[in-house]
């Protein structure tokens, strides 16, 4: 399997939302969530130490974990927001992204051709 599908119940400002989540093994590092209005990459890693830890991040996106919510502040300079998860959904969704690509070996699973085309006689392995 290179890709995991999964649908998370948020709450956002303006109330409740289901939201995508997608992994791609061709792209190991993150998670893309289909927010209304638009998508976010968030790091694995990153929402990995929030559970971890209870928090994670700096800059664009802070993750918090308290009790049994995740709470993901996002900022841009067109603006900022929040997004709540349900802890258990995002436990999930992380462990599945683990199955696929563990952690340690993203750079075995990227495609680092288009690298080589870039910088010619450079080793990438």
């Amino acid at each position: 399997m290179t890709a995991i599908e999964f649908t998370v119940h948020v709450l956002v400002e303006t109330g409740q939302a289901a939201v995508n989540a997608r992994y791609d093994a061709a792209e190991p590092y993150a998670i893309t969530f289909g927010f209304p209005g638009a998508d976010w990459a968030i790091s694995r890693d990153l929402l990995a130490e929030a559970l971890r830890n209870g928090q994670a991040g700096i800059g664009d996106v802070r993750v918090t974990a308290r009790g049994d919510l995740i709470t993901v502040g996002l900022s841009s300079p067109d603006g900022c927001g929040w997004v709540m998860f349900r802890r258990d959904d995002l436990a999930e969704l992380v462990a599945r992204t683990f199955d696929t690509v563990r952690p340690g070996t993203e750079g075995d699973a990227l495609d680092w051709s288009a690298a080589a085309e870039v910088f010619p006689g450079v080793s990438f392995r």
